[in-house]
């Protein structure tokens, strides 16, 4: 009679305890200027998506809840804008499209914006940290040399090359694909404080973007003190651009 009530006792506690499981994941979305919110629940899953509840915003920050009984504690989420494009969320020094819980609190965007879905995938990984930064790398091919110096988002950022000032021939601007301006000019600076001019075809310049275009070529062979790349920078058009 003992284990007959034992074994009933056992089968009535086995669901309560399963009940009791927390293997939600939460993603919570706020302005607090407009006082407005969401809270999105999915079930553990190999794939969640959905619209946001209640709200599409315009929401400032994100940010991603899992319950303690989540496989995936570091599974990464991320978000749409109205266009379908991903947002771009900041997390202290982390810039990325996609984010994670680690107990760390909000990602804030880039930019405010409305959130048009919510995807949670364990395929997500962090994103390459140069896909959100500038590289400005020099070269001379004459005396092999080269110099590839990072530069991180920001309205203003000043570098000094990386490895060596040169003499260089020629200099090139990779903006990240996911870096917010995407038209960003840089210039150069000789060892007296001087704009280094550069070509290419059409332009003649003082100040050097990505465009997808390639290699600037400095119109004399130069050393390099400084490297400056400003949003507020514009093409100066020493020749007529075409």
């Amino acid at each position: 009679m003992f284990l007959a009530a034992l074994a009933a006792t056992n089968a009535i506690a086995a669901p309560l305890i399963a009940r009791t499981l927390d293997n939600t994941i939460t993603v919570v979305l706020s302005n607090q200027a407009t006082e407005t919110g969401s809270q999105t629940v999915f079930a553990e899953g190999q794939r969640e998506e959905g619209s946001p509840i209640g709200s599409k915003g315009p929401f400032q920050t994100v940010e991603l809840r899992l319950g303690k009984d989540v496989q995936r504690q570091d599974l990464r989420c991320k978000i749409l804008d109205d266009q379908g494009d991903a947002i771009v969320v900041i997390r202290g020094p982390n810039t990325d499209i996609t984010f994670a819980d680690g107990g760390k609190r909000e990602w804030t965007f880039r930019k405010e914006s409305i959130v048009s879905e919510i995807i949670c995938d364990p395929i997500f990984v962090k994103s390459d940290p140069s896909n959100f930064e500038t590289r400005v790398i020099l070269a001379n091919q004459r005396l092999e040399l080269g110099s590839q110096t990072t530069l991180k988002e920001g309205p203003r950022v000043e570098a000094v090359p990386v490895g060596s000032s040169g003499p260089f021939q020629t200099i090139e601007i990779v903006v990240g694909a996911w870096s917010e301006k995407q038209d960003l000019r840089c210039k150069v600076l000789d060892h007296a404080g001087n704009a280094i001019e550069a070509v290419r075809d059409p332009n003649r310049d003082t100040t050097f973007s990505d465009a997808d275009k390639g290699l600037w070529t400095f119109t004399v062979e130069s050393e390099v003190s400084k490297i400056i790349c400003d949003e507020s920078f514009k093409a100066n058009n020493l020749n007529p651009v075409v």
